[in-house]
């Protein structure tokens, strides 16, 4: 039995588990990645340092965004930012490089738990 493979295309968005929260980076169109982290900012990298060792989940994009993900990603290489937790982590950049707005959907799920619990620790 062979082992099940997913092809990768530019434009991808790749998460990789990083115990209680995924790092996420997009497909580049070299076979690179384009991510963000809190050493380097945002970079390229290869597959395997973005992976580092771990299982690779593929979120695929659709074809019709391709030229927008070249133009935004473009746009970051060519100004790179460093990583900031709240206002530019790795989900920020990749959300900004596919969709044209910064966003970070694993940032409000902790925020709104840190809520949560700070609202029953007080009652």
């Amino acid at each position: 039995m062979s082992a099940p493979y997913v092809i990768i295309r530019p434009g991808d968005i790749l998460k990789r588990n990083k115990g209680l929260h995924e790092h996420v980076g997009v497909a580049w169109f070299d076979g690179r990645v384009l991510h963000n982290s809190p050493w380097r900012g945002e970079h390229l990298s290869t597959m395997g340092e973005f992976a580092a060792g771990r299982a690779i989940r593929v979120k695929p994009t659709p074809a019709h965004y391709r030229n927008r993900v070249r133009a935004n990603g473009e746009a970051v290489l060519r100004a790179p930012r460093r990583y900031n937790l709240l206002r530019n982590n790795c989900e920020h950049t990749a959300h900004y490089v596919v969709h044209g707005r910064s966003k970070s959907p694993q940032l409000l799920a902790w925020t709104a738990v840190a809520l949560f619990g700070a609202l029953v620790a007080l009652r």
